[in-house]
């Protein structure tokens, strides 16, 4: 049995509250998509954007942080907490994986960098190369993940390998052995949830990359796989 903590690092805007919930549930539905309420997981979520942490590191096996609309390397004090937080559970040998934000944030605290990128938006279903040294089995060549981030790592952690890129995001997702998987893009988005924040943030949107956005949306994502390389990830290293 694995017992997760989801740090939920954001509140959805008002008007997809009632459809969509949280990133919490978010992250739920993917993981039970792939099997681990029948091998047993159990999964709490912790709104870590209104201060609610777990009592004791020691109250879970693994850590989760969602995607936020926050910027990670920012000075606000539960992003701070945070990042103190994560380097917390780094020397305690906790697994933790990262999704954008979370991603972002698990770089920037364990020695890397993030930053506002020069590239712009990244947004939409997007197609990366996958590291032939990658841990999982098979290796697929490329993958493909829904973005939604103005922000990426420029430089990795020390020891991290990187796991997938392209040109627009050269440091798409990484992983520590044993310890750390960080990933840019959204395995947890649906279409549906995608769609409805692109039309609420249409009017902050780049034009151009909001109609490629939305046109992208009709091609095929792989969350779900991507959910299954977390839940391998988290059951080897725990």
């Amino acid at each position: 049995m694995v017992k997760l903590a989801i740090l939920d690092t954001d509140i959805l805007y008002d008007p997809l509250q009632e459809k969509f919930d949280s990133y919490g549930k978010m992250f739920k539905d993917l993981l039970r998509s792939v099997g681990v309420a029948d091998a047993g997981w159990e999964l709490a979520v912790y709104p870590v954007i209104s201060g609610k942490f777990p009592v004791s590191p020691d109250d879970h096996d693994a850590y989760l942080i969602t995607g936020s609309k926050y910027d990670s390397f920012s000075d606000e004090e539960w992003i701070a907490r945070l990042r103190d937080y994560v380097r917390e559970l780094y020397q305690l040998g906790k697994p933790m994986v990262g999704v954008c934000f979370g991603h972002q944030l698990l770089a920037h605290s364990l020695g890397g960098h993030t930053d506002r990128s020069d590239a712009g938006w990244g947004l939409g279903v997007m197609a990366y190369q996958v590291n032939p040294q990658a841990w999982f089995t098979p290796v697929p060549e490329t993958v493909s993940l829904i973005a939604s981030h103005q922000d990426q790592v420029k430089k990795l952690p020390p020891e991290a390998q990187l796991l997938l890129s392209n040109d627009f995001c050269p440091f798409a997702a990484f992983h520590i052995p044993e310890k750390v998987l960080a990933i840019q893009g959204h395995p947890e988005f649906t279409v549906d949830y995608t769609r409805a924040l692109l039309d609420y943030r249409a009017e902050k949107l780049p034009a151009d990359a909001l109609v490629k956005a939305r046109e992208s949306l009709a091609n095929p994502h792989n969350g779900r796989l991507v959910g299954q390389w977390i839940r391998e990830f988290v059951e080897r290293a725990v």
